[in-house]
């Protein structure tokens, strides 16, 4: 077992050696931490100071949505003006936005206005570093898959600590504190890795040709197979709080959705330091048929401690699919447009995750936990659909992996 854990952190640490890896890694870590920490603040701080939580979740809602449609918009001009001449701005207009928020004297329209900007103004971080990493391992296919896969299990990481981390400091230190520290993390963070010159990818002015990156085949499936990613996580993450609720145990959601996001870590470890045979777009269709089958169980469930047992199975096998999602969309398109891509992909995922958490809640008021769980194998289902024709069209050397 020791020799086992070995090889597979031996994998990670090889590709951590990449010439700059660990330090554009590092400092987009730290950039990026704020992406589970906002949405959760400005719920507690809106909540905590009006006692609104409609309001509240109107809010968090336009920041969402403003993220992920900003973002195309922001990766696409990182693609044409470079990430060192665009992520300064964007962190400052970032972190504007969110002091417009804390210093609007609870005026709902100036709150709004400040929400909005700083989601659009939110750095595509997580395409940003893959962008990257497809650039520093350009020459060396075969390690990409593990460097996705580290970026994976680094988002497991924040997804499990921000939100802890986000409602100790609410409550210990002060309701505008999380707000003001995940200003100060994206601005640090985006200007740590905006002085890394050496790692950045090659910028392509507006007169070289790049036309539409859904002009490429298949790349239109990506951002819906996201959508249903984020689909499925939305709607299980709404219903398992649900559950536990029912089963008078509110207080142990999050140590289920904590063992569901490590196994998920721990599955992407696994499966990212492993060479596959098997080309991208059939290894996406066992991952998402594998992750349909693991989910499943949880429809039959009736007690916690079965929940958590079914969600070892469901959340190891969750980053493997999106492992291959995210590696399957740098192969559908040439580097001249890989970081707005893979934000296509990524926005498609938060786009879903609203939608999931949405129609997740009129199911449980209105049919119960049961069907509620029916929704996640449903995204997986879809997802499989759609990858069963995500074949790419350009042929480039061996598979990352």
């Amino acid at each position: 077992m020791s020799t086992n854990v070995a090889v597979v952190l031996g994998t990670y640490r090889e590709v951590l050696r990449t010439p700059g890896a660990l330090k554009f890694s590092s400092a987009t870590f730290l950039a990026r931490l704020p992406i589970a920490i906002v949405m959760l603040a400005i719920v507690l701080y809106v909540a905590g100071t009006t006692g609104s939580y409609a309001q509240a979740g109107v809010l968090a809602a336009a920041f969402q949505i403003s993220a992920a449609s900003g973002a195309i918009f922001t990766s696409r001009l990182m693609d044409v003006r470079g990430q060192g001449s665009t992520l300064p701005y964007l962190a400052a207009l970032n972190a504007v936005g969110l002091m417009i928020f804390l210093f609007s004297d609870q005026h709902v329209v100036l709150q709004f206005f400040g929400v909005v900007l700083a989601g659009a103004a939110q750095p595509a971080l997580g395409s940003v570093v893959r962008a990257r990493w497809a650039m520093a391992l350009e020459h060396q296919p075969e390690r990409k898959r593990a460097a996705f896969a580290w970026e994976s299990i680094l988002d497991e990481l924040i997804f499990t600590v921000g939100p802890i981390f986000t409602a100790v400091v609410a409550v210990q230190v002060g309701l505008a504190v999380p707000l003001v520290l995940a200003a100060v993390f994206t601005m640090t963070g985006s200007l740590l890795l905006a002085a890394q010159r050496k790692t950045e990818p090659k910028k392509h002015p507006p007169g070289t040709p790049r036309g539409n990156v859904f002009h490429h085949r298949n790349m239109w499936r990506m951002p819906i197979i996201g959508g249903c990613f984020g689909w499925l996580f939305g709607s299980y993450e709404v219903t398992t709080v649900a559950f536990a609720e029912n089963a008078g145990h509110p207080e142990l959601s999050g140590v289920i959705l904590g063992l569901w996001a490590a196994c998920s870590g721990i599955g992407g470890l696994w499966f990212g330091h492993r060479a596959w045979g098997a080309p991208l777009q059939k290894q996406l269709v066992l991952c998402t048929g594998v992750l349909m089958i693991a989910i499943l169980p949880a429809v039959f469930v009736r007690s916690i401690p079965a929940l958590m047992i079914s969600g070892i199975f469901a959340g190891a096998a969750i980053a493997p699919g999106l492992i291959t999602t995210y590696a399957l969309t740098e192969r559908l398109v040439p580097a001249t447009m890989l970081t707005e891509a893979l934000t296509w992909t990524n926005s498609g995922m938060i786009l879903g995750y609203a939608a999931g958490t949405a129609l997740s809640g009129f199911f449980i008021d209105s049919f119960g936990t049961t069907l509620s769980y029916l929704l996640p194998p449903i995204g997986a289902l879809v997802a499989m659909l759609l990858a069963l024709g995500a074949t790419p069209a350009r042929t480039p050397s061996p598979e990352p992996g």
